[in-house]
C-alpha cells in the first residue's frame, strides 16, 4: 500500500464560538457560580470559574443570551476549569 496517498478522514465536531465573557451559571441548588466561558457550542461550554469550580457530575444551569435556559452536567475538572455537557434531548 502506497501510504503517500492515504488521507485520513476528518473527524468533525461542531464549530466553536470563542467567548471570553463573564457568565453566570446555576448549580442545581439555586446558587450562582460565576465563571468566565472560555468556549460555547450547542453541546457545552469550557469555563474557569472565579471562585471554586462545581464538582464533576455536578447538575448546572445556564441562561443563554437569546432567553433561552439550558441544564447541563460537569463533565471535567481541573483546577478552577470544567466543561459542562448540556441536556440536548428535544
Amino acid at each position: 500500500m502506497d501510504k503517500s496517498r492515504f488521507k485520513p478522514t476528518p473527524i468533525l465536531r461542531e464549530r466553536r464560538r470563542n467567548k471570553c465573557a463573564r457568565f453566570a451559571l446555576t448549580n442545581a441548588r439555586g446558587e450562582a457560580i460565576e465563571v468566565m466561558v472560555r468556549d460555547i457550542s450547542s453541546k457545552g461550554l469550557s469555563a474557569a470559574a472565579l471562585g471554586q469550580a462545581p464538582a464533576p457530575n455536578e447538575v448546572v444551569r445556564a441562561h443563554l443570551e437569546d432567553g433561552r435556559e439550558v441544564w447541563g452536567l460537569v463533565r471535567w475538572t481541573d483546577g478552577n476549569l470544567f466543561g459542562v455537557e448540556f441536556d440536548t434531548r428535544a
